[in-house]
């Protein structure tokens, strides 16, 4: 019997899915709108790309187009309405063909759902919660595989459904989602001080960025030579150029490409993200963290990030989100005084990305 090919779908591409493919097993991607920072050049050629809807989406998977289809993970509040038609569409699907479209995904989501949507909706958390393990469960157990990326995630899992998480389908595993050591993060390391403290995210409120300009004289008061790189781009972009015109040491760059990112995140030695709590959302590991870690930069992060526990626990400064500026000043000027070797950070990463190791098990793996 032919093997029917496989795809992804995400609602919102960003250019790191795009990068992910070179690695992952072939197969289409489909996603519903760019992010902010998808860039189309940086797909695999010969792979298929392309923008469409969710209802065509629900289509193919009807007519089983395609042995298995990643799909947003059900705890996700804003892809649940899309989730709920495709997980329709592939019971339907397996009433009438014998190599039907089997739904699998990757879950990070760590926030505390039946109480976000309930302070944005004003209904009863208990009424809410009833109303997600309701459809949720239903999108869940049209799953055939999970991996969960972080604990927090498969912890959340368990807390809103119950005894239905027993139930199978789906199969299910709990892979991290960390980085491994980039081939070039040791490529000319040497023993000068460490200075250089980035910030690379979203310039919003939930990447707490105003949280790190507001503390950064006090870091030059007890650092001099500090040097701090903001890149991104976003809601406070002229707010965060306007205070770097008089703040020392200082330079922004707005949208930069991602080859910029990169040696940025190569160069630092510390990367700061305070990630916020905001309704109906919570960091759930934070890329600009998974990418300094693979180049063997100290982490500052609030714990918001699914990986706060695992930071903590392999040398990084894990700080309240709404930590006090001496706080956050104490634990910069720390980080820099203290910096490891990049080797010694990269030795505590595993042989395999975890998102790579993900995705093998949840494509390559028979069932």
């Amino acid at each position: 019997m032919t093997q029917k090919p496989i795809a992804r779908y995400y609602r919102g591409a960003r250019t790191t899915h795009l990068e992910r493919l070179h690695d992952s097993a072939p197969g289409d991607f489909f996603y519903q709108k760019p992010m902010y920072d998808f860039d189309m050049t940086r797909a695999p050629a010969g792979v298929r790309v392309e923008q469409t809807s969710f209802a065509h989406i629900a289509t193919l998977v009807l007519k089983g187009t395609y042995s298995r289809l990643e799909i947003v993970e059900p705890y996700a509040p804003s892809a649940l309405p899309q989730n709920l038609i495709i997980s329709a569409a592939a019971r339907i699907g397996r009433l009438f063909h014998r190599q039907p479209t089997q739904l699998v995904t990757y879950a990070i989501e760590n926030a505390d759902l039946p109480r976000k949507v309930a302070s944005s909706t004003h209904l009863p958390v208990a009424v809410t919660r009833a109303l997600l393990r309701l459809t949720v469960g239903f999108c869940y157990r049209s799953l055939t595989r999970v991996v969960f990326g972080t604990a927090d995630a498969e912890t959340n899992y368990e807390a809103l459904l119950g005894a239905r998480m027993k139930r199978r389908p789906p199969e299910t595993t709990l892979i991290w989602g960390l980085p491994t050591a980039h081939p070039s993060a040791l490529v000319g390391e040497g023993d000068k001080p460490a200075s250089k403290v980035l910030f690379v995210g979203a310039l919003d409120e939930r990447k707490g960025i105003r949280q790190l300009m507001d503390s950064w004289s006090d870091v030059l008061a007890a650092s001099p030579d500090a040097e701090l790189q903001i890149l991104g781009k976003g809601p406070l972009e002229a707010e965060v150029l306007s205070w770097a015109q008089t703040a020392p040491r200082t330079t922004v760059i707005i949208d930069p490409a991602r080859d910029i990112i990169f040696e940025a995140q190569r160069q630092a030695d510390v990367a700061v993200l305070l990630s916020q709590p905001f309704t109906n959302w919570k960091e759930q590991i934070g890329l600009p963290i998974v990418e300094g870690l693979s180049v063997g930069t100290e982490i500052i992060a609030s714990s918001e990030t699914g990986i706060a526990d695992w930071l903590e626990n392999h040398g990084h400064r894990v700080l309240a989100p709404q930590a006090p500026r001496g706080e956050l000043t104490r634990a910069v000027v720390d980080a820099l005084r203290s910096r490891r070797a990049r080797s010694a950070v990269l030795a505590d990463l595993p042989q395999v990305d975890g998102r790579f190791a993900a995705d093998r098990w949840l494509f390559v793996r028979s069932i």
